[in-house]
């Protein structure tokens, strides 16, 4: 739950920023590729803090709490990773030019 929490987070972070920029009468490409990158830094930051508040329970958690902790790290990597790619496709894909 805390992994999609953060992964949904970020897709949010770039749509709303997606779309203020659509209501502004941009481009679906130039709002793509504004979106990724203006909303890069706040994503990656959301991930790096989260992976940090996750390392001391990783590290010193133990034969429960270790192994869950790795899962996240790792699935919250690359479920960023992802959501970089995928949601800024998937928004050029499904939303539609105004005339």
């Amino acid at each position: 739950m805390s992994l999609a929490g953060v992964v949904v987070n970020d897709a949010i972070v770039l749509i709303d920023f997606a779309n203020g920029l659509r209501r502004a009468g941009t481009s679906i490409a130039d709002v793509v590729v504004e979106a990724g990158q203006i909303r890069f830094i706040p994503v990656i930051l959301t991930t790096v803090t989260t992976i940090g508040g996750l390392l001391p329970l990783t590290l010193r958690g133990g034969t429960l709490w270790a192994p869950m902790g790795w899962t996240i790290i790792g699935g919250l990597a690359l479920a960023t990773a992802l959501t970089l790619v995928i949601v800024p496709v998937l928004y050029s894909l499904i939303t539609r030019e105004t005339s």
